[in-house]
């Protein structure tokens, strides 16, 4: 593996960047912080957690939920627990 990224400290300024590229527009209050494009909006305690809710959205579209099977096939795969 040549490549590494860890959520820190360091990753806080480098999402909001990321978040404005996409054409979002950012906003921390009240201790969220949400990225909005004026149709979608996205919150989270933080705004890397804020980036992986648009990558989930990107990838999954806005139906994202897992379905029952979905769900029961990760829990099994990754020994997760509901």
């Amino acid at each position: 593996m040549d490549f590494h990224i860890s959520q820190a400290g360091n990753t806080v300024v480098p999402a909001i960047l990321a978040l404005e590229s996409l054409g979002l527009s950012v906003e921390v209050k009240s201790g969220l912080v949400t990225a909005s494009d004026g149709l979608r909006q996205f919150t989270a305690e933080d705004p890397v957690a804020v980036l992986g809710l648009v990558k989930l959205v990107e990838t999954r579209s806005e139906r994202w939920h897992a379905s029952d099977g979905e769900i029961d096939d990760v829990i099994d795969r990754y020994g997760l627990e509901e």
